[in-house]
């Protein structure tokens, strides 16, 4: 019975060499690419994502458990199980191999029932794996009232309908969503530390309050970040949006968007010598020692300040050195 089509790669030293096994699956309707440059293999994983991954222990320079150390992240977060093919039995390397994680194993003799039934056990399972966690997140995320994603790194892979709802005003690209063009991230410097700070690992979650989504005006969503170990060394973001509704909330919300409003500046706003005197206050310097240190008077000092006042429409130089610190123009 022939199978549907599902594509694996096959790395080995050298097609002749690999005539046999591709032979085999091929007549089982598997669509095998083989390549023996590990560069290539590289290319071959992130460009077309095979279903399987067939590895002989020797290829050219490199072994297979090498191989597969190389593309192990790929492999993980991609969820592509990894079979090796020993020329003989060598029982380190089948210790090695299993405390690796990786997936199967083909042992001599080549026969071609045991190479179809191995690689179609190793097809079926994945796939059961993928389909159960789907059906899992699914019916999670139906007994959920807010939105749900799933995210890896910066775009959106996994959502439920509630989310959908919600970003429907986003343009899906290849399926998927972008953070960025779901949520306006960039509200502020805090926010944007906080944001950084996990997205790099330094910190497991994440909560954000008060974000909009965009096409939406004038609603606030509370957003959730956590960061889910799966297979290995693979992570996955999962993220909850929860709309802000309650009346104290929303009005708690526009009176600190008022206070806490960051005016984007002109960075030629002030001029370079209002500047340094900037920085300087900035840094506690009082109005004494500023006039030392940049060789002007303390009169000037002070025309220099409430110049800045002016310009940037504050109430004193504290708030003129918030603003220019809020817009990333100022070393505090």
């Amino acid at each position: 019975m022939k199978t549907t089509q599902s594509n694996l790669l096959l790395i080995g030293e050298s097609e002749a060499s690999s005539k046999m096994f591709i032979d085999v699956l091929a007549k089982e309707n598997y669509h095998v690419t083989f390549v023996s440059n590990i560069e290539i293999a590289i290319q071959k994983l992130m460009k077309e994502l095979p279903d399987l991954i067939i590895c002989f222990y020797d290829v050219n320079e490199l072994n297979g458990f090498q191989v597969y150390n190389i593309l192990d992240n790929e492999i993980l977060k991609n969820e592509i199980p990894f079979i090796i093919i020993f020329n003989q039995f060598r029982k380190n390397e089948f210790f090695v191999a299993v405390e690796l994680g990786i997936d199967s194993f083909i042992f001599p003799p080549f026969d071609q029932e045991r190479i179809l039934n191995i690689v179609q056990k190793q097809l079926i399972k994945n796939m059961e794996r993928k389909a159960y966690g789907a059906i899992k997140f699914d019916s999670i995320c139906r007994m959920i009232p807010y939105g749900v994603f799933v995210a890896d790194d910066k775009c959106i892979t996994q959502t439920n309908e509630t989310f959908d709802k919600l970003a429907n005003f986003a343009t899906k690209k290849n399926g998927n969503y972008l953070l960025s063009e779901v949520f306006a991230l960039n509200t502020g410097y805090e926010d944007e530390l906080k944001l950084s700070r996990f997205m790099n690992g330094l910190t497991k979650d994440c909560r954000l309050n008060r974000i909009r989504i965009h096409g939406r005006e004038n609603e606030y969503f509370n957003l959730y970040f956590s960061l889910v170990k799966k297979r290995g060394s693979s992570s996955k973001i999962i993220g909850v949006v929860i709309p802000l509704k309650d009346k104290e909330q929303l009005a708690e919300v526009n009176y600190l968007n008022t206070k806490n409003s960051v005016k984007y500046l002109d960075p030629n706003v002030i001029t370079a010598r209002e500047r340094q005197v900037l920085q300087l206050s900035a840094t506690g310097v009082p109005i004494k020692q500023i006039a030392e240190r940049l060789g002007i008077s303390e009169r000037t000092v002070e025309k220099h300040r409430s110049n800045i006042i002016q310009k940037t429409d504050c109430g004193n130089i504290m708030e003129a050195v918030f603003m220019f610190g809020k817009n990333h123009m100022l070393n505090v």
